[in-house]
């Protein structure tokens, strides 16, 4: 192991911590057998790119919509909200019957966890696991058509599950192989080398850790014990090592980080810690640094704590102001003076909301209130409905299966659960998704209000997308009033 023990790219006391790691009997054990290295290099997947989440649903509507729109026009309507009622319109999108693409599918395989008691703002409820792991594979073959999409495994804890999820022929592997980027949500705990190496040839695209702090006696008050704060920082390190071991940029680490009033001024020292930590440059090659996969390592999204039975862990009014006023921008000097540290040229430099955008809660999206008025509604739980829109033009490119079969539109209502739109064992994802179109306008609903912020992120970006779209032909028409606006998805 010698000559590839240099973790060269990272600074220098996560150097030797690495270097101390990979010499240890833990890490000797899994890779005593001869040529055991050799053999899971050879036989590491890449892993897929994720479908374009914030314009591929937007496309697929201009496609299929677009024409009917585009006459609308010639006929002399001019009307936005009509314009995009009828290009918004999923309905006559899938007329035709064609599969249409699932950008985004969330699979809960199971919603046990390793950890008993759960953490203190856990607030999943449970169902019994159903589907079977053919099942699984099922609803992964039926959607990896027209695109392959972003294949989100979360609970729960799905390592508890083993090598149904990061064996030769687990869910990974079986994602990777048709074209599906995998995300696994996981408390990392159970990263063992052996599993670190696993995640690695699987194809594995991105862990999403839960990581509150810095500070390890607030972890473990948050994750329920120091030793689960040990076992998750070991199995963050057991993925860096099993990357440098085969050669790899992935998994990617990406921390979710779920703010509550104990650890929400703690920001700041925790995305020191995560900078000090990570990767600087994955290779020697002479690409800008900004452009290197290890960049883009432990981004974060920050989650406000969500449920009614966790409001003694929300913040203030105060306490949110006082976050998004001073906490964020010392969070902001950090990022800033980090690069300037590892040499990112001035110019290539950006601020932390835009290298990480869906991370501030507040930013991320348009509100239809001031930053006060935010901190008030937040202050009550209530994060996102001042920047729900009108309608909702992403769920039909979205599903969210629980272990019991039970399909939802997205991960919002698989957390406050509404009737779902079916069962997968009955028909498939995409079935239910069309037996249950006329649903479509009822949202957003309440439990849309409790979404962790990227789908409704996501429907902003599509609304955004198809409103400049009609304003482009709307102008075009204008301009040359005797031929139709030419279609540009």
């Amino acid at each position: 192991m010698r000559e590839i023990l240099r973790f060269a790219h990272y600074l220098p006391a996560q150097r030797e911590r690495l270097q101390r790691l990979a010499e240890s009997l833990e890490w000797q054990e899994p890779l005593a057998e001869p040529d055991s290295l050799a053999r899971l290099r050879a036989e590491c997947l890449p892993a897929p790119k994720a479908p374009a989440q914030l314009s591929g649903a937007a496309n697929h509507l201009k496609e299929r919509n677009g024409e009917r729109v585009r006459a609308l026009i010639r006929d002399g309507v001019t009307d936005e909200d009509t314009l995009l009622a009828a290009l918004g319109d999923w309905p006559a999108a899938l007329a035709d019957g064609d599969p249409f693409p699932i950008l985004f599918i969330g699979l809960v395989p199971t919603l046990n966890c390793s950890f008993e008691p759960r953490c203190v703002y856990c607030n999943q409820v449970w169902v019994p696991r159903l589907l079977s792991q053919q099942d699984w594979k099922a609803i992964l073959d039926e959607v990896a058509h027209p695109v392959p999409p972003y294949v989100y495994l979360t609970g729960g804890e799905p390592l508890l599950l083993g090598e149904e999820i990061w064996g030769n022929d687990g869910l990974v592997a079986h994602a990777a192989r048709l074209g599906c980027a995998v995300n696994i949500n996981t408390n990392a705990t159970m990263i063992t080398p052996r599993v670190a190496l696993q995640l690695v040839r699987a194809g594995t695209a991105k862990l999403h850790i839960s990581l509150d702090t810095a500070d390890p006696a607030r972890q473990a008050e948050l994750l329920g014990g120091r030793d689960r704060v040990d076992a998750l920082w070991r199995g963050i390190s057991n993925i860096q090592v099993a990357r440098e071991l085969l050669g790899s940029n992935h998994p990617q680490i990406h921390i979710n980080c779920v703010v509550t009033r104990l650890n929400l001024f703690e920001f700041p020292a925790l995305l020191r810690f995560l900078l000090d930590i990570r990767e600087v440059r994955s290779t020697d090659g002479p690409a800008k640094i900004t452009e290197d996969p290890a960049f883009g390592d432990f981004a974060f999204h920050l989650i406000p704590v969500g449920g009614d039975d966790n409001a003694p862990l929300r913040p203030t009014a105060a306490e949110w102001k006082r976050f998004y006023t001073g906490t964020w921008d010392e969070a902001d000097r950090v990022w800033r003076d980090y690069q300037a540290a590892i040499g990112v040229p001035e110019p290539d430099r950006k601020a932390l909301a835009d290298h990480v955008p869906f991370a501030n809660a507040f930013r991320r999206v348009d509100h239809r209130m001031g930053l006060d008025d935010y901190c008030e509604r937040a202050a009550r739980g209530d994060y996102w409905q001042g920047a729900l829109g009108r309608r909702c033009f992403v769920a039909p490119s979205q599903a969210f299966v629980l272990p019991d079969g039970a399909q939802h539109w997205c991960g919002a209502h698989a957390i406050r659960r509404p009737p779902p739109l079916g069962d997968v064992r009955e028909g498939g994802i995409r079935a239910n998704i069309r037996r249950s179109l006329h649903r479509l306008a009822e949202l957003p609903i309440d439990c849309c209000s409790s979404c962790a912020g990227a789908t409704c992120v996501i429907n902003q970006t599509m609304e955004r997308n198809l409103r400049t779209q009609i304003a482009d032909w709307l102008k075009e028409a204008s301009a040359n009033p005797s031929a139709g606006a030419p279609l540009t998805p």
